[in-house]
């Protein structure tokens, strides 16, 4: 599956994003336009994070979340001082720009993690002005990836482990506003995702097929599902990066002697005694705990 770059409503859109407009000065629902938009957007993103790429299951709440840019609503005790700094570590006080709740291109999908990290960050560049905006900010007036305008991989750079690094100073507001920048928490947000899909496939065959499909849309990277194999079902690190190298190949279009290897791989996995399942079950309770205490 691709990753995402940028956003570019068609002229088809017009209605929609105008009966959304048409909220302005309610109080924020997900009413039916508003879900419309909301599956649109998906669909725009190609399933990804607008801030983090990682792919978006399900149209869910807690797959993703409906994100608004500019936030919309004041913080509660924000000062003058704090509400017009320009200093990164003010911007998560805000007096909010409610004028924006329902405007379409201040909304974007993101992950539940991402939108948690953001919370009420304020990216407009110079918040010292005391007047309300009357119009949406130009590109440039976002200390910020807008992704209405920007290309992402023109501001932020993700390497096949998931590790992000900033290109611009508009990528580095969301890398380190997402939380994108702690590499230890990114390790285990999308090891804990591989080793739910190992838990989830209930066999050696069908953890390796599902795993490696997800490193082929970009769920998590090969490391991640290499190493919920070995976790998890107890094989070898070699036995684990083979099966997936293989399986891959697989799902590339490999022909019938790559089938008949992986078929062979798995044989000699399972006759070895690598899978331990008593071991495999625990190491999953263990990492799906972990997971629902992050989230909580």
């Amino acid at each position: 599956m691709l990753l995402f770059e940028s956003l570019a409503f068609a002229d088809t859109d017009q209605q929609l994003l105008d009966s959304v407009r048409a909220h302005r000065g309610k109080a924020w629902s997900s009413n039916r336009d508003i879900k419309k938009l909301r599956v649109r957007l998906l669909t725009l993103q190609n399933y990804r994070c607008a801030y983090c790429q990682s792919h978006i299951e399900l149209d869910e709440l807690g797959h993703r979340e409906l994100d608004h840019i500019l936030p919309k609503s004041p913080t509660k005790e924000c000062t003058e001082q704090k509400g017009r700094s320009n200093s990164f570590n003010d911007r998560r006080h805000t007096f909010g720009y409610s004028q924006f709740t329902f405007e379409p291109y201040n909304l974007i999908i993101a992950c539940k993690p991402c939108n948690s990290s953001k919370g009420s960050f304020d990216p407009l560049l110079d918040r010292t002005p005391t007047a309300p905006l009357a119009d949406y900010p130009h590109p440039d007036g976002l200390l910020w990836f807008y992704p209405y305008k920007h290309s992402y991989s023109d501001h932020i750079e993700r390497s096949e482990h998931w590790l992000y690094s900033e290109i611009t100073p508009q990528g580095e507001a969301v890398i380190k506003a997402c939380g994108l920048d702690k590499a230890e928490v990114l390790a285990s947000r999308f090891a804990n995702r591989a080793m739910i899909r190992a838990k989830h496939a209930g066999d050696l065959r069908t953890a390796v097929t599902s795993l490696a499909s997800d490193v082929r849309i970009g769920k998590y990277s090969f490391d991640h599902a290499s190493a919920a194999l070995v976790d998890t079902l107890k094989t070898s690190i070699d036995h684990a990066v083979a099966m997936l190298n293989l399986q891959l190949e697989v799902l590339e279009g490999a022909g019938f002697e790559v089938m008949v290897k992986i078929e062979a791989l798995f044989t000699t996995v399972i006759e070895s005694n690598d899978v331990d399942t008593a071991a495999a079950a625990r190491a999953i309770d263990h990492a799906v705990a972990d997971l629902e205490a992050i989230r909580a």
